[in-house]
């Protein structure tokens, strides 16, 4: 082939590119188009005809990946002539190779970063298809003039059959292979080792092995990176796994591995844009935007996940100035009222009106109320009070001996009717004090709606995971004040789907009280966007969860936590229509209030103790046969006064 040779009549060579064992490739120009293409002539000495079956097996495969964006895209393919078996028309990308660009020097860590999603992108699709590369190398990962990364040269791809998921060749540039590909038996594991070697020798500037390739082999096989602390400190756990020596420790997909490195690039946006946010006096400053949406660009963010993360920090950021105005005025009121307190002792109540002045304004922000405190203040000041000391004793008796004889006799006849001197056989009779009778017990969650009980929920944020939650739920506060119902129904969804993931997420924390807590919420959300089949199966969820934690209260003695978890597991159990669930967790409610009530008794703190009764009855209200712990309960009561 002779560069400005025309072949098949449309394309004219312009350059020769690169050659290998197998192929050679060549930049072209279509003649009837004018749009430049890569040719790959593949040679006929490397494809005999018992290979040309397979050859065809691997093109009608990989014809279902070819318009990826991550993948070197095929135009067609062409029958060849002479030496060459056929020609490969392929997308020309106008940058260079990353092996390349490797040799300018180390990348950042951005560059990185980005490089390895799309290489990941890429191999999700191939995997997709079962197609195995097996020569993820730099010079086979080929850049746009964006840094768009996109892999190439399937030529020595693995097409998995149905019944194979194992390959059992050798192939592949062995400075690039996983360990296990020198032994045959390998999969699509291998291309993800590959991937993570390029990507260390990628933001490092060099191979994570050194040696001969023999020497190379055995470190891999036993995991010994060399200098892992030249990694960036964010990147080397996930080169450690990336890495591992055992196939069993590593990214078990291109799926997982995206994952990671995605983390990582979010993790990565949010400590530099934080650091924006918090530098920044002025959250609508036009700059501050401005250079937010340089950090989006740089790291390839979407603009909906960017805006999301941006508005948590923002969102933070108000929480931590919140809170340290707080903390200042709390220090500032406590030093008032200390003062206050050391005025009252020197009866000094002028100074005493006046730290409680300072201390009432610094609590208020409305300009009309301010004004009202100090008119309040302002009187009690002009009131002239005059607080008079309490007489000691020893001033009593000197008054008294002053006293005329008729009026000092007048005085003693007042004080013996006053306290009449004691009998001989006094009976005293301790009186029980008199507890308040409370009103009837009642579920708040079974009687409010689920929109009232969302609502309540996210007026008080304690957890992370809250945050991006009430921005879901503020959302559709918006959407309901402007009556747009089905958007509200839109997001009531996401946000069960959100809470039934956080939920999952506690599982593996073994948090039962916030695996319970988020299963329920995602009832509530589910319940108002009308999804019941998925409202009752996180009831379901969420008494189950309930229950175990009312449990583990019971193990700890904390009667009263028990308690209410079982009623929460009732309450979740009754929505799930499981009336057997619910009976049994009533049962076990009384039977915890009955202890704090019986320990409460013992301590004489009746009026905690008739709370309890009273519980135990409005528990025993719902239950179809109720427990001796109710007919208990009403008995006791009875004989604990009640004020009338």
């Amino acid at each position: 082939m002779q560069i400005d040779q025309l072949i098949l009549g449309k394309y004219r060579l312009l350059e020769f590119l690169n050659s290998g064992g197998f192929s050679s490739v060549f930049r072209a120009r279509e003649e009837m188009t004018n749009r430049e293409v890569a040719i790959k002539a593949l040679a006929k000495t490397a494809y005999p005809a018992s290979r040309m079956k397979f050859l065809l097996t691997e093109f009608q495969a990989m014809s279902k990946i070819w318009g990826h964006p991550n993948i070197v895209s095929i135009h067609t393919v062409e029958p060849g002539e002479d030496d060459y078996v056929a020609w490969i028309v392929m997308e020309y990308v106008e940058g260079k190779s990353l092996h390349d660009l490797m040799q300018e020097g180390a990348l950042s860590l951005t560059d990185t970063l980005n490089i390895g999603l799309d290489i990941c992108r890429g191999l999700k699709a191939a995997h997709a298809h079962k197609i195995m590369h097996r020569d993820i190398k730099p010079q086979n990962i080929l850049l746009t003039t964006g840094k768009e990364a996109k892999v190439a040269d399937f030529s020595i791809a693995r097409i998995f059959g149905e019944t194979t998921e194992f390959a059992e060749t050798m192939a592949g540039t062995r400075r690039y292979m996983a360990p296990e590909q020198h032994y045959g038996a390998y999969d699509y594991r291998a291309d993800l080792y590959s991937t993570a070697l390029i990507l260390y020798q990628a933001v490092t500037g060099r191979f994570p092995f050194s040696g001969e390739n023999k020497e190379i082999d055995k470190k891999k096989a036993a995991g010994e990176i060399e200098e892992i602390h030249r990694c960036p400190e964010v990147l080397r756990n996930f080169l450690q796994k990336a890495l591992h020596r055992q196939l069993s420790e590593r990214h078990q997909s291109a799926d997982e591995m995206y994952e990671e490195l995605d983390r990582i690039r979010q993790d990565e946006y949010v400590k530099q844009a934080s650091q924006l946010i918090d530098a920044s006096v002025n959250s609508n400053n036009p700059r501050l935007a401005e250079a937010l949406e340089r950090y989006r660009k740089t790291f390839r963010l979407s603009l909906a996940d960017a805006e999301r993360m941006n508005q948590n920090l923002f969102f933070q950021r108000r929480q931590n100035e919140e809170n340290g105005k707080r903390e200042k005025i709390a220090t500032q009121v406590q030093r008032h009222y200390t003062l206050a307190t050391r005025y009252i002792e020197s009866q000094d109540f002028r100074s005493v009106l006046s730290e409680l002045h300072k201390a009432s304004r610094l609590c208020i922000d409305e300009q009309d109320l301010t004004e009202t405190i100090d008119d309040v203040f302002d009187e009690l000041s002009a009131a002239n009070m005059v607080f008079p000391s309490s007489p000691t004793v020893e001033e009593i008796v000197v008054l008294i001996q002053k006293l005329p004889e008729n009026e000092n006799a007048v005085l003693r006849t007042w004080f013996e009717h006053q306290i009449p001197a004691p009998e001989e056989t006094t009976d005293i009779t301790p009186i029980r004090p008199r507890v308040r009778a409370t009103g009837s017990y009642r579920l708040v969650m079974e009687e409010a709606s689920p929109e009232f009980l969302l609502d309540q929920v996210h007026s008080d944020i304690q957890y992370p995971h809250e945050i991006e939650a009430f921005r879901i739920f503020r959302q559709i506060q918006i959407y309901e004040q402007q009556g747009r119902t089905r958007q509200c129904h839109v997001l009531y969804r996401k946000l069960g789907r959100f809470y039934q993931k956080q939920a999952n997420n506690f599982v593996k924390k073994d948090d039962l009280e916030l695996v319970a807590n988020c299963y329920t919420r995602a009832r509530f959300a589910y319940t108002v966007a009308e999804k019941q089949r998925l409202a009752r199966k996180n009831a379901k969820k969420g008494g189950i969860y309930y229950t175990r934690l009312a449990r583990q209260f019971e193990l700890q003695r904390s009667w009263e936590e028990a308690g209410k978890s079982y009623i929460l597991a009732a309450y979740n159990h009754g929505y799930a229509n499981l009336p057997s669930l619910v009976e049994e967790c009533h049962r076990m409610a009384t039977v915890c209030y009955f202890n704090a009530a019986e320990s409460a008794h013992l301590n004489d703190d009746l009026q905690t103790a008739y709370d309890y009764y009273t519980l135990i009855l409005a528990v025993g209200e719902k239950m179809s046969t109720p427990t001796k712990m109710v007919s208990e309960a009403q008995k006791l009561m009875s004989e604990i006064p009640v004020e009338s």
